[in-house]
């Protein structure tokens, strides 16, 4: 009997382990946003518009043009279709969202959700979220194993959809998109996780989600980001490239959403979409990173503990009114990634 069950767990581990396609999510999602109330929203299934693909550029280019009026009744110019082209080819394995404006105003067209077209099993996806690759890997040596037993396959992979959709729900920070500076990245990226987690855990009943995540991201900012902002031979385009570790800090937004997803009235409650942008955007507001914050965590990831809070001492003591909750702010975030394995532990 022994033997049976064992085989048994081994056989479910395994299927969750090699498999979770959102085919099926995604179609879901079209029938419930492409008709959007504010503007249409097309979650591409990468598999579809690949295999269209030729070795030829312009006939891509005819066949996406094409495959997009037929299939949702939107018409894209010569650019519009080479950019969706870019996220299945040199972008396919991202997760990524891009509205589309009309030429004339700033109205959108349409916005884009472009899943991940990565064929990963569950470590493979636990590497590309944390940006692992084979010639780079600042994490501990078990973290991919530890992250899997925290986090499944399906979690892992509807995260990322929803996630990407709500940058397409979004009314407040993703219109500003083409914005670089980190700090808005920052408040953008927040809403999303938070939106996704607060969607996520009403249609599918994922238990911790907020918390799970928070720990995934707090793993890539301790580590990724700490290793990115120090790499002096890492060369960027823009400043705020540097400083991922910290956009993609939403460890603090999350913590305080999960009282939100455990409690009684969100349980029992029928929220709707607006409703769910609504707790997504007070929460953030009121938890996501000032920029001045936003600062002090990147100063934290590049110069280390004793050296950021020594500054940000000094600041505070020197300007308390500007500073002093933001040297709190810092104090607070440090222990949390400090912490981190204590928590991992918990689950």
């Amino acid at each position: 009997m022994r033997y049976i069950k064992t085989l048994l767990i081994l056989i479910a581990l395994s299927s969750t382990t090699l498999a979770f396609d959102t085919t099926s999510e995604i179609e879901k999602l079209n029938a419930e946003f492409n008709q959007y109330q504010k503007y249409p929203i097309i979650i591409f299934n990468k598999d579809k518009i690949r295999s269209l693909l030729v070795e030829d550029k312009n006939q891509n280019i005819k066949n996406i043009t094409l495959y997009m009026k037929e299939t949702f009744n939107i018409t894209v110019d010569h650019f519009e279709a080479e950019s969706i082209l870019d996220y299945h080819t040199v972008l396919n394995n991202s997760a990524s969202a891009l509205p589309f404006k009309e030429k004339r105003s700033n109205d959108y067209k349409f916005c884009a959700v472009f899943p991940s077209g990565a064929k990963t099993n569950h470590s493979e996806e636990v590497e590309r979220i944390l940006g692992i690759h084979d010639s780079l890997n600042p994490y501990p040596k078990d973290t991919v194993e530890r992250v899997t037993e925290l986090l499944t396959l399906k979690e892992l992979k509807l995260f990322s959809l929803y996630h990407e959709l709500s940058h397409c729900l979004d009314e407040k920070y993703i219109p500003d998109s083409f914005a670089t500076d980190g700090h808005h990245i920052h408040m953008a990226e927040s809403f999303a996780e938070n939106l996704a987690a607060l969607i996520l855990t009403k249609r599918f009943e994922f238990r911790n989600i907020a918390l799970k995540r928070s720990i995934l991201r707090g793993l890539y900012t301790r580590y990724m980001g700490r290793h990115i902002i120090r790499d002096e031979d890492t060369i960027v385009m823009h400043p705020s490239a540097k400083q991922m570790g910290v956009v993609y800090y939403l460890s603090p937004t999350l913590i305080k959403l999960n009282d939100t997803l455990q409690s009684y009235d969100f349980r029992r409650g029928k929220q709707s979409m607006q409703e769910l942008m609504a707790i997504a955007h007070s929460n953030v507001e009121e938890h996501a990173f000032s920029s001045r914050t936003f600062q002090a965590i990147a100063a934290y990831l590049k110069d280390g503990r004793e050296n950021s809070l020594f500054r940000y001492r000094n600041f505070s003591s020197s300007s308390p009114d500007l500073f002093y909750i933001t040297y709190l702010r810092l104090r607070k975030e440090i222990l949390f990634l400090d912490d981190l394995d204590f928590l991992l532990n918990s689950f």
